[in-house]
């Protein structure tokens, strides 16, 4: 079965965020900085359109395949 998934907004591309798979396939998005400071739910009501806590991933190797030189 595979997890339904929602429009994630920020958090589809956030370094922070990890997406956590429930035993009856829906998917959630765990804020790791939720660990550490309480302005941050641990489970962001998606799509989060705007975070202070925002940090663009980094590019996966698939990704930067295509562009090397």
């Amino acid at each position: 079965m595979t997890p339904k998934t929602a429009p994630q907004g920020l958090c589809a591309t956030c370094a922070h965020a990890r997406t956590v798979a429930s035993a009856k396939g829906s998917a959630f998005v765990l804020c790791g900085l939720s660990r550490t400071d309480g302005r941050f739910a641990k489970y962001p009501r998606l799509p989060v359109l705007a975070c202070v806590g925002f940090e663009a991933a980094a590019p996966s190797p698939q990704e930067t395949q295509g562009h090397q030189r």
